[in-house]
């Protein structure tokens, strides 16, 4: 498996069945007694007008892909979650391939173009 290929199966895998999870629990709360809080929001949600809920999925949408994003950001060493002035040197591998080598294309960028 390679870079490109990991990001892709990320994609699928975590942020669209994310978003189509969560989409799911609004339009039908999971469950034979949902959470309170998910039962409210289902209502809000299914009280909205067509385009509003578009709107909501379309936030849904880029919340997910943002906090994936910023994730594969911390794997390549972007973004820090070390103290200040620490490096984050986290080393993700699949077999002897490491997926968020610093050189070449980096996981966050391939992630915004799969």
């Amino acid at each position: 498996m390679d870079k490109v290929e990991f990001t892709k199966i990320i994609k699928e895998i975590v942020s669209q069945s994310a978003i189509e999870g969560t989409l799911e629990n609004l339009y039908d709360p999971p469950g034979r007694n949902p959470d309170q809080q998910l039962k409210e929001q289902s209502e809000w949600f299914k009280a909205l007008d067509p385009n509003d809920r578009e709107m909501v999925s379309k936030v849904i949408s880029e919340a997910v892909h943002e906090s994936v994003f910023g994730f594969l950001c911390v794997l390549d060493g972007v973004r820090t979650i070390s103290d200040a002035g620490e490096s984050n040197d986290l080393n993700l591998s699949i077999g002897n391939v490491r997926l968020n080598e610093t050189s070449g294309e980096l996981l966050h960028d391939i992630y915004k173009n799969v």
